[in-house]
């Protein structure tokens, strides 16, 4: 079931014309909702000789705010945090008056210098997080979806929904960690607050963390067909034969291998700073995976607008796949798929030893 958490975004002139109407929640019937919502906010004023600032219906409410002659009119779920809902409200009504300021100076009914203001008004719900939150249980993927949370740029949970019967309450818990440690690896990479990330377990559970300049959405699905049957077949590779091999499936711009000693130590000086960042939003990860699922990670995806980074983890060492662009999750994960399923000869005599020179 879809859980529509902003419902209208509807700006009003002081007369009652409405001059704007997100496309995406309008539903036609603007002129009739502004003509109402000026009524009552008028006869409130007159009668009670205050401003009305909420309209209460059975599932949603209405919130209300007047800037410079324009009445900025917001229907939000009943499930909407209050907190959140002034936050986003704010973002856009102010957003608006700045970039309309001198015009609504001038007003004379011509609403078409408003159109623009689409695009931004979707910019700004995205960067809030609540599009997101909006499409997560209406996506392809639903059915894979057992539960998702919507964090506040300080980590504070705002909304936690469970698909999944009995889910353990617990994993907002750790969603919150994966949120506050994918923040932490993203300012200290890019210097912005911008990123996406895959944590994906052997039995197939997937967590993804999306960071965003005001939120953080962390969803948690499993999806049988990444579940890994034949793990241990890479044991006896070595490390050109495993570069060959995820050179073949992935197509990196680059890969670095590390052997499993060499990335645990805090104060390594041979894993460089960029991987020992990323290895350790895995190790966050990894233990709250297993924790959950009793389950550990064996693929980690990193990803910006600008550069996406693999990590595989195998019995004994671990690979940075860096790609100098964004790649479409679904991609890698098909690639994966395909790597895990590949039946290959190994020979299981050779000395661990060995393993860890080659």
């Amino acid at each position: 079931m879809k859980t529509m958490l902003m419902k209208r975004i509807l700006i009003v002139s002081e007369h009652g014309v409405p001059v704007f109407d997100y496309e995406k929640y309008s539903r036609g019937d603007e002129v009739l909702v502004s003509g109402l919502i000026t009524a009552i906010l008028r006869f409130v004023e007159e009668i009670e000789k205050e401003k009305l600032s909420r309209v209460m219906l059975e599932e949603s409410q209405f919130l209300l705010k007047t800037q410079d002659a324009f009445i900025f009119v917001f229907q939000i779920s009943d499930q909407m945090p209050g907190e959140y809902a002034e936050y986003v409200s704010s973002c856009i009504s102010d957003n608006f008056v700045e970039n309309y300021k001198e015009y609504m100076k001038k007003f004379r009914g011509d609403v078409s210098v408003f159109r623009d203001f689409q695009e931004k008004c979707k910019e700004i719900l995205l960067q809030c997080g609540i599009e997101i939150a909006n499409t997560l249980t209406d996506s392809v993927e639903s059915k894979n979806l057992r539960a998702w949370c919507l964090l506040s740029a300080d980590n504070e949970l705002l909304i936690v929904r469970a698909n999944a019967p009995n889910y353990n309450i617990d994993g907002f818990t750790i969603f919150q960690v994966l949120g506050k440690s994918l923040q932490k690896v993203t300012s200290n990479i890019q210097g912005s607050m911008k990123s996406n990330s895959y944590h994906i377990t052997h039995q197939g559970n997937i967590i993804q963390t999306i960071c965003l300049p005001s939120s953080i959405i962390v969803m948690e699905s499993k999806v049988d067909e990444l579940t890994v049957k034949r793990f241990r077949q890479y044991k006896t590779k070595t490390h050109q034969q495993m570069i060959d091999l995820l050179k073949k499936a992935y197509e990196p711009d680059r890969t670095e291998i590390y052997n499993r000693s060499l990335v645990s130590p805090l104060t390594n000086k041979e894993i460089s700073y960029r991987h020992k960042t990323i290895f350790d939003l895995f190790q966050a990860a990894e233990k709250g995976m297993q924790y959950l699922f009793n389950s550990p990670i064996h693929i980690q995806i990193f990803s910006t607008d600008k550069q996406t980074t693999l990590v595989v983890k195998l019995i004994n060492r671990i690979f940075f796949l860096e790609f100098d662009r964004e790649i479409a999750t679904s991609k890698l994960l098909e690639a994966t798929k395909k790597m895990f399923e590949q039946d290959l000869i190994v020979k299981d005599d050779i000395p661990e030893v060995m393993l860890e020179k080659s």
